[in-house]
C-alpha cells in the first residue's frame, strides 16, 4: 500500500542530468524568475527535472486528444529542464496503419514537440519502438512467473467466451476466475514447453487496498465498483479477479506489461495521460509492486467532449492534426488552443506562444472532462497572426518557418491565388506581371489585416476585392446612403455627391513616387478640410463665430471624415471590411485606385440618370 501511494509525492533523483548533453532547446529552468510563477508552477519545478513520455500507437493518426497528451508531457519536461521521450507502441500489428508512424513524426515536429529521446533521435534507453523490445518483455514476464506474481493461462477462447457471457447475464465485469492460477508450476512449464497455447496473466494482489492509489489530479482514487462486484460474484458462487493478460499467445506483450517495463527502464518520472486509463492504473501499480520497482507519479486528465457532452468524434471535431495543418492553422495556435483544454493558469491572457506555455507550465489540470469550443481556436489564430505581424514587420524573412507569417500565411495565400480558378479570375492580381510584385501585394495585405487572419481560403474571400475589382453590378447593389450626419439642415442645402466625388478625385494629384499610406493620410485630412469649407461657406447658415460655431465645425469635420471614408470604402472594395482606406489605396497602387474611383463615379452617374428618367416617367 505504501508503495502505491508514494507515486504522487515522488521527486525525481535525476538532478545530475546535463541540459547541454541532451540538447534541450526549450528548457526554461535557468531563465525563469521564481517570484513571477504561480504556486502550481513553482511546485512543479521544485521536484527537479522530469522525464516524461508520449507513447502513441500507429493504429491511427494524431488527433486532438493525443496531441494534448503529448503537449502536457512535453511542457512538464521542458519547464523542469528534463527530457521528453517519444516511444512507439507498435505491438498491435494487425491494426497498424502503414503511414501512421511517419505522419505522427511529421505532426509532432510541425507542432513544435521535438523529442529528446526516441525514433530518429536515439538515446541511451532505446530502442524506442516496442516491436524491437519483445525479448525484453518476455524476460520480464518470465521473472514474474518465477516469483509467483504471474501465471500461465491455458484457457481456450471458447471457455473464456462462455465465462464472459455468464458474467454478463449476472451484470458482472468480464474478469477471470483464476482456474489456471493453481496449475502447478512444473505442469505449467511442461505444457508450455510442448507448445500448448497460453497467455501469461498477472496475479493481482487479493488485498482490496491494492486497488486504491493517489493521483496528482484527482487525489485518492478508490474504484467504485469493487464492493458491488464482489457481492454479486459471491451470490453467484463465482470468485473473480482482475488479472490482466501480460503476454499474449503470439508472444507479444499487452499494453499493460510493455507500458510498465518501458516506463521503468526509461526512468520515466511522470505519466500524464487521459482519464480513461484510471481504471488500469491499479493493475500497473500492482505490477510495479510485483517487480519491486518505484512507480512514477500519475496524473490523469479528463476527456475532451463536444458541445453535447459526447466524446469527440470526426464529425464533431476530433480531426487529425494534419487536417488543421493543411487548412493553414498555425502550429502555435493549435498548441495554445490544446493547452487550454483542461489546464488552469493565471497569466492574465489566454494567448501564449510555446515559450509562454513552457514558462507558465504547471500540473494544475482540471478535474473532470472539458467541452471543446472551436471558436477559441480561430480567436487564437487571429491573435497569433497579429502577434507575428507586429513583431516581424521589420524582418519578415528572418524568422523560423514555424513562426514566420510569410511561411505560414503569405505563401499559402499565394499558392491558392496562383491555382487555376473557376470561381474568380482574380483579374487585378493576375494583371501584376512580376511574381515578386504579387508577393509584395499579398505580404503587405496579410500584415495589414493579420488581426483577422484565419486561413488562406477565408482570407482571400474576405479580401476578394484586392484581387478582383468589384463589378458594376456589385457597386450598384452596395451603394450606401451617402449623407452628412448630425449636421443642421441649413448647412446641407448645397451638399451633393458630385462634391464628394470631386474631392476624392484630388487623390490622383499625389505624385507616383509619393504614393504611400502616409502621404495618402495627409491628403485625406486635406480632403476633409475641403468638405468643411464647402459646407460652411456655401450654405444659408453662413460662417458665423463663437463657441457654437466651433462646436458646429467639429460636427461637420466628423461628418465629412465619415462620409469620405464611407465613399472610399464603397468605391474601392464595395463596402467590404478590411484594412484602413489609406492602406487599401497603398496596396492597390495609384493606377488601380484612380481606375476604381472613376468606375465608382460612373456608377453613381448612371444610377442618378436612371432615377431622373424614372421621375420623369412617373410625372
Amino acid at each position: 500500500m505504501k508503495l502505491l501511494l508514494i507515486a504522487a509525492t515522488r521527486r525525481s533523483n535525476l538532478r545530475w542530468i546535463c541540459h547541454s548533453c541532451h540538447g534541450i532547446k526549450h528548457a526554461t529552468a535557468p531563465s525563469y524568475q521564481v517570484s513571477t510563477l504561480s504556486q502550481a508552477s513553482q511546485h512543479l519545478r521544485e521536484g527537479g527535472p522530469a522525464r516524461t513520455r508520449f507513447a502513441p500507437s500507429p493504429t491511427g493518426y494524431l488527433h486532438l486528444g493525443s496531441l494534448r497528451t503529448a503537449l502536457f508531457n512535453f511542457l512538464v519536461a521542458k519547464a523542469t529542464g528534463g527530457q521528453f521521450l517519444l516511444r512507439i507502441e507498435d505491438t498491435d500489428q494487425k491494426r497498424t496503419i502503414p503511414d501512421a508512424e511517419e505522419r505522427l513524426y511529421e505532426d509532432l515536429k510541425w507542432a513544435g514537440l521535438d523529442w529528446d529521446e526516441g525514433p530518429s533521435v536515439g538515446g541511451q534507453y532505446g530502442p524506442y519502438k516496442q516491436s524491437e523490445r519483445t525479448a525484453l518483455y518476455r524476460d520480464h514476464a518470465e521473472k514474474l512467473l518465477d516469483s509467483g506474481s504471474a501465471y500461465r493461462c491455458f484457457c481456450t477462447p471458447e471457455r473464456l467466451r462462455t465465462l464472459a457471457e455468464y458474467q454478463s447475464k449476472l451484470g458482472l465485469p468480464a474478469d477471470y476466475d483464476r482456474s489456471c492460477a493453481y496449475v502447478p508450476k512444473e505442469e505449467s512449464d511442461d505444457r508450455a514447453a510442448q507448445g500448448e497455447a497460453h497467455v501469461i496473466r498477472l496475479k493481482v494482489p487479493d488485498e482490496k487496498n491494492s486497488l486504491v492509489f493517489r493521483d496528482l489530479v484527482y487525489g485518492l482514487i478508490r474504484p467504485k465498483n469493487t464492493v458491488k462486484r464482489d457481492q454479486k460474484a459471491q451470490s453467484s458462487a463465482l470468485t473473480l479477479f482482475d488479472d490482466p493478460i501480460l503476454l499474449k499467445s503470439d508472444g507479444f506483450p499487452t499494453y499493460h506489461l510493455a507500458n510498465v517495463v518501458d516506463d521503468h527502464l526509461m526512468k520515466i518520472t511522470h505519466v500524464i495521460r487521459g482519464s480513461e486509463w484510471i481504471s488500469s492504473t491499479p493493475k500497473h501499480l500492482a505490477m510495479y509492486q510485483a517487480f519491486g520497482w518505484e512507480p512514477p507519479a500519475f496524473a490523469h486528465v479528463g476527456l475532451l467532449l463536444d458541445k453535447h457532452r459526447q466524446k469527440l468524434s470526426k464529425r464533431t471535431g476530433s480531426i487529425d492534426i494534419s487536417d488543421w495543418r493543411n487548412q493553414g492553422v498555425f502550429p502555435e495556435s493549435v498548441t495554445n488552443f490544446v493547452a487550454l483544454l483542461g489546464w488552469s493558469h493565471n497569466t492574465g491572457s489566454d494567448v501564449m506562444s510555446m515559450g509562454d506555455l513552457i514558462s507558465n507550465a504547471s500540473m494544475k489540470y482540471t478535474r473532470g472532462d472539458s467541452v471543446v469550443g472551436f471558436e477559441k481556436l480561430w480567436f487564437l489564430q487571429k491573435r497569433h497572426a497579429a502577434r507575428y505581424a507586429s513583431t516581424q514587420a521589420g524582418s519578415p524573412y528572418d524568422q523560423t518557418p514555424s513562426h514566420s507569417l510569410v511561411e505560414l500565411a503569405v505563401k499559402p495565400v499565394l499558392a491558392l491565388l496562383d491555382q487555376p480558378s473557376t470561381s474568380s479570375d482574380f483579374s487585378f492580381y493576375r494583371s501584376i506581371a512580376r511574381p515578386e510584385d504579387r508577393q509584395n501585394l499579398v505580404q503587405l495585405l496579410v500584415f495589414a489585416d493579420a488581426q483577422n487572419y484565419t486561413n488562406p481560403t477565408e482570407f482571400i474571400h474576405r479580401n476578394a476585392y484586392f484581387f478582383t475589382p468589384p463589378s458594376v453590378e456589385t457597386l450598384t447593389a452596395t451603394i450606401p446612403a451617402f449623407k452628412l450626419r448630425n449636421v443642421p439642415a441649413p448647412y446641407l442645402d448645397k451638399f451633393s455627391l458630385a462634391s464628394v466625388t470631386g474631392i476624392c478625385q484630388t487623390l490622383v494629384n499625389i505624385p507616383d513616387h509619393s504614393w504611400n499610406k502616409h502621404t495618402i493620410r495627409s491628403y485625406l485630412a486635406k480632403m476633409v478640410s475641403m468638405g468643411i469649407e464647402i459646407t460652411m461657406k456655401n450654405s444659408e447658415g453662413g460662417v458665423g463665430t463663437g463657441e457654437e460655431m466651433e462646436a458646429l465645425k467639429l460636427k461637420v469635420e466628423k461628418s465629412w471624415a465619415g462620409l469620405i471614408y464611407q465613399y472610399l470604402r464603397w468605391a474601392l472594395v464595395a463596402t467590404k471590411p478590411g484594412p484602413e482606406s489609406q492602406v487599401t489605396m497603398e496596396l492597390l497602387g495609384k493606377k488601380e485606385t484612380s481606375r476604381r474611383l472613376s468606375a465608382a463615379e460612373e456608377v453613381l452617374n448612371q444610377v442618378e440618370s436612371e432615377s431622373i428618367v424614372e421621375e420623369i416617367e412617373k410625372a
